[in-house]
């Protein structure tokens, strides 16, 4: 009876061992996770922030009524013109699009690069998209800046006038798990008006009668 009971009493401590072992494992693990996730969107917002903030009023298309196109935005994608990541750097300035895509309560943030098309007629070709963060429930990208006549427009889901560049850019996401996404808003430093339109058309016109 009593080499049972010193079993019993045994089993019991390594039981007590074995549930705290699991539970610092899985403490362990989800302070892993947690760390990672945080790297992961302070990646996102570090390179948002120095792509956003160095766009530059640069053609890289022709509108329907000829005018060059140096920004387009909606609420569920930006494109514009920034220097590229390092990896990128001989391929000079790029043509950059963000995107939020995916399906409802499971999205997530991409960017994609092209070069851009040059005055010997040679076009855009784009990439394979990248993945900036993963795991976002809901999202959209907000613009502010100056209509056609001088007045100012608040913060709104997409971006008309493709001839000029908003002054801020704001990305408003809900991530599914972990952290909270905060305000995050971009300054844009380039003149919005600053566009070399006469470049523009003598280069894209060479792309365009080239394709």
């Amino acid at each position: 009876m009593e080499t049972l009971a010193a079993l019993a009493l045994l089993a019991l401590l390594l039981l007590g061992v074995v549930a705290s072992l699991d539970t610092i494992a899985r403490s362990t693990h989800a302070s892993l996770a947690a760390t990672q996730r945080l790297d992961e969107m302070r990646a996102a917002q570090n390179y948002l922030r120095r792509a956003l903030s160095g766009a530059l009023a640069y053609p890289w298309a022709l509108g329907h009524d000829r005018q060059a196109v140096v920004f387009r935005g909606s609420a569920q994608a930006v494109t514009f013109v920034s220097p590229g990541p390092g990896y990128l750097a001989a391929d000079g300035l790029q043509r950059q699009t963000l995107s939020i895509v995916g399906t409802p309560g499971d999205q997530r943030l991409e960017v994609s690069f092209a070069p851009l098309a040059t005055r010997a007629g040679a076009g855009i070709v784009p990439a394979s998209p990248e993945t900036l963060l993963e795991h976002v429930a809901s999202g959209r990208i907000v613009y502010s800046g100056m209509d056609d006549q001088g007045h100012p427009v608040t913060w709104r889901p997409s971006w008309p006038y493709e001839d000029r560049m908003p002054t801020m850019i704001g990305l408003e996401l809900r991530l599914r798990v972990g952290l909270r996404w905060p305000t995050f808003v971009v300054p844009l430093r380039m003149d919005p008006e600053a566009v070399n339109t006469r470049e523009a058309f003598t280069r894209l016109a060479a792309t365009q009668a080239k394709s």
